[in-house]
């Protein structure tokens, strides 16, 4: 039996939309559509296994638009039919991992974002800290986009993990939230190291998210980045 994910984070009346039964029909006639492509594109066993690993993830209520996508863009790109299939069956089994991370009412984008964080190599207690630290079961999507830029960066799990709670916890929305990383590679950039320039980043009261200071006194910075260095001040 197919279970339906309801999204906390949806309005009545998108909700009321989305489960219409026009709103059904017509998600279903362009799943079919891109369905069809996949099957134009593909050898018909290749497309028989991708038809059978989206049948799986419908019955567990995964998200298959982006499973149906990895097979499009791998016809594209010439992947080899195997390596597609090999591909879309590993990002089911890590759809269905990160809806294990989750509760009943995550959305299809928390899912998806779940599954992508993983696979840069955000770990399953990270992603537990954020559902839990959730407010009202919002959506942890951007939160965990955010912490694998952090990671990306070379923030070390810890800072970057509380660095992300801190500015979710004071962020009036996602786009501030996702500011986050551009806040940090400034502070980098100006030599402060990554750990330290997480914690530098997070938005101290008078100053907005995306308006990181500069690096302050005692803040460590990266050996040969120091602003003014080999500036001399006496004569030659």
């Amino acid at each position: 039996m197919t279970r339906i994910l309801v999204p906390t984070a949806l309005s009545l009346a998108m909700l009321a939309t989305a489960l219409s039964p026009g709103g059904i029909r017509t998600a279903a006639a362009q799943e079919l559509s891109r369905l069809e492509r996949v099957r134009a594109e593909l050898p018909a066993e290749a497309a028989r296994s991708i038809e059978r690993t989206l049948a799986e993830a419908r019955r567990l209520g995964l998200p298959t638009e982006p499973l149906i996508d990895k097979a499009l863009e791998g016809a594209a790109k010439k992947v080899q039919p195997a390596r597609i299939v090999e591909v879309v069956q590993g990002l089911a089994e890590r759809l269905r991992h990160a809806q294990s991370l989750l509760d009943a009412s995550a959305t299809p984008s928390d899912i998806t974002a779940v599954a992508d964080a993983l696979q840069r190599g955000v770990p399953d207690e990270a992603v537990r800290a954020l559902r839990t630290g959730a407010p009202g079961g919002a959506s942890i999507a951007a939160s965990v986009h955010t912490l694998a830029d952090l990671l990306d960066r070379g923030v070390p799990m810890g800072a970057a993990l509380d660095a992300v709670q801190e500015w979710r916890g004071r962020a009036k929305n996602a786009l501030e939230l996702r500011e986050l990383p551009a806040a940090v590679e400034r502070l980098i950039r100006e030599g402060v190291l990554p750990e330290q320039a997480a914690a530098a980043a997070g938005p101290p009261p008078g100053v907005g998210p995306g308006k990181a200071p500069g690096p302050e006194k005692g803040v460590p910075v990266a050996p040969g980045k120091g602003k003014g260095k080999g500036k001399g001040k006496g004569k030659g």
